[in-house]
């Protein structure tokens, strides 16, 4: 039966080792990616990561006029201006 108990274990262990480094390569993939994105042909404007309400995540978001922005992903528009 100890065996049993010390098997199961080192499973949960290994599966949940697996699942945490996992996560964490995609993170850092996802921000070399973001890092790495030139614009050669586009308008001129800084970059900016921002919450889509559409992707429901991060994203890389391009300020088309000041303090308006376009996610890059969805085109969906975040406008910061003062109403």
């Amino acid at each position: 039966m100890e065996w049993i108990s010390f098997g199961t274990g080192l499973m949960a262990a290994a599966m949940a080792f697996a699942l945490f480094s996992n996560s964490q390569e995609e993170d850092e993939l996802d921000e070399e990616i973001v890092e790495d994105d030139l614009v050669i042909n586009g308008a001129p404007g800084r970059h900016v990561t921002l919450s889509c309400q559409t992707c429901r995540k991060l994203k890389k978001h391009k300020e088309i006029k000041s303090n308006l922005y376009q996610c890059c992903k969805c085109k969906r528009h975040v406008d910061l201006r003062a109403s």
